[in-house]
């Protein structure tokens, strides 16, 4: 009989088999190190979790702490930053952090204007991996127990001045820019009116002839020259702190300018008597740098402003038949400005306030009144209540006509500076709510007035 034999390889299998206790082994631990980490490091977060959550609730403490003591007065806050105690079962400030087991909290309080506070609170406690955990309340707190004031200009004030006098002024955004009317000397400067109640130079140039009016418009300054062959400077202020003069204009003839007024890229100059010779041009700005003549107009009278509203131009002139259509008496037109098309214009101590919508001699005077100086120079807001007057009122150089009615005019209130001056140039700042006026005095030459 045949037999069969059957033969295994049994260091084989025994090899097979230590292969897989070893890989089963290597799995087990992994899994039991998943398992490990998973538990330490869940745990580890349960706690941050929890640190954070009692910071949390740290914090909104504090802030609600701060509204108790608010609440109790506003008085009793002021800037700073300090930490938290409990005194007779009420809180009140103490120190300048106060801590809680590993937690410490500080309140920060900042001035958010007027009867109001920003704050802070801010808890800090150290994590167990070795960093520091941080969170944060902030909210504000406004003095409810206040009277609501709104400031009016009925009763306007000198907020604030520097000793640079000035003839004319422009503002825009937060600087004002004034000249000199005056050659050979520092004739053009910038003042910054971010803080109404301290004015600062921070930029000047030096103009050839001399300046007689000004008008800004976007990074450009465009200044009238009592100058025969300068007319018009153009003065670049992208950077106010740095002014310099881009380019000038020589118009027609020998008559210097007074009066400019700039829409988009088209300077309107105003000049003196000119023989008849383009006393009103009009002179394209589009390229600063090489300004041209695009039109003239000729009269032969002193046009001393100018105002220009879409396609119509309004001039104030020496002419005695021609100041302003409208105007009564002999004196000049000396300021003209405007809203739209009505029309308020100085005339000596007279302020009219005049329809502009006709032209020609349809128009007509809504009314008029007397001011209690002589009016240098014109300027309005910009909601059409209210327009300021430079005066050479001793006591009121700042006279605000109120032109809510405007058929009905009235004098709401006036400012002044100290000493007996004469403010020649206004401008109504709408970034700030002041009006900038400059004047010859000394020492507040350059001053804003707002409202109270």
């Amino acid at each position: 009989m045949r037999r069969l034999l059957f033969r295994t390889d049994s260091c084989e299998e025994a090899g097979f088999a230590l292969v897989e206790v070893l890989l089963a082994s290597a799995i087990f631990a992994m899994m039991v190190a998943g398992i490990i980490g998973a538990f330490v490091y869940g745990r580890e977060s349960t706690y941050n979790t929890g640190d954070r959550l009692r910071a949390m609730e740290l914090a909104d403490e504090g802030v609600q702490a701060v509204r108790n003591i608010r609440d109790a007065s506003f008085s009793n806050l002021t800037a700073g930053t300090y930490g938290l105690a409990q005194s007779s079962g009420t809180w009140a400030l103490s120190g300048s952090s106060d801590t809680t087991g590993i937690y410490t909290r500080q309140i920060a309080i900042t001035s958010g204007g007027t009867n109001r506070f920003n704050v802070t609170a801010t808890v800090t406690w150290p994590e167990a991996t070795g960093i520091t955990g941080s969170v944060s309340d902030t909210t504000e707190l406004s003095n409810w127990m206040a009277t609501i004031h709104t400031p009016s200009w009925n009763t306007p004030t000198l907020q604030g001045s520097t000793a640079f006098s000035g003839y004319k002024v422009a503002t825009q955004g937060n600087y004002a820019y004034v000249i000199k009317n005056s050659s050979g000397v520092t004739n053009f400067e910038v003042v910054n009116t971010t803080t109404p109640a301290s004015p600062t130079l921070v930029g000047s140039l030096t103009l050839a002839g001399t300046p007689t009016n000004i008008a800004v418009s976007g990074n450009y300054a465009y200044v009238s020259n009592a100058s025969s062959s300068s007319e018009l400077q153009i003065i670049n202020i992208a950077t106010p702190t740095a002014p310099s003069l881009t380019s000038t204009y020589n118009a027609p003839g020998s008559a210097g300018g007074l009066g400019v007024y700039v829409v988009g890229n088209y300077v309107y100059l105003s000049r003196a008597a000119n023989g008849g010779n383009d006393e009103l041009v009009i002179v394209n700005v589009t390229t600063p740098t090489a300004p041209t003549l695009l039109w003239g107009w000729s009269d032969n009278v002193n046009l001393n402003e100018v105002y220009v509203n879409g396609t119509t131009i309004y001039l104030a002139t020496s002419s005695s038949t021609q100041q302003v259509i409208g105007l009564t008496g002999t004196a000049a037109a000396t300021t003209i400005t405007g809203s739209g098309s009505t029309l308020y214009v100085g005339q000596g101590t007279t302020f009219y306030a005049i329809n502009g919508g006709l032209v020609g001699l349809l128009m007509s005077v809504y009314s008029k009144i007397t001011l209690p100086g002589t009016i240098n120079d014109l300027t309005t807001n910009t909601n059409g209540t209210y327009v300021y007057a430079g005066t050479n009122y001793a006591t009121g150089q700042l006279q605000v006509v109120n032109i809510s009615v405007l058929t009905g005019i009235t004098i709401a209130g006036s400012a002044a500076e100290t000493g007996s001056v004469t403010i020649n140039g206004v401008s109504y700042n709408s970034t700030e709510n002041i009006v900038t006026g400059v004047s010859t005095s000394s020492t507040q030459g350059v001053a804003d007035f707002g409202p109270n």
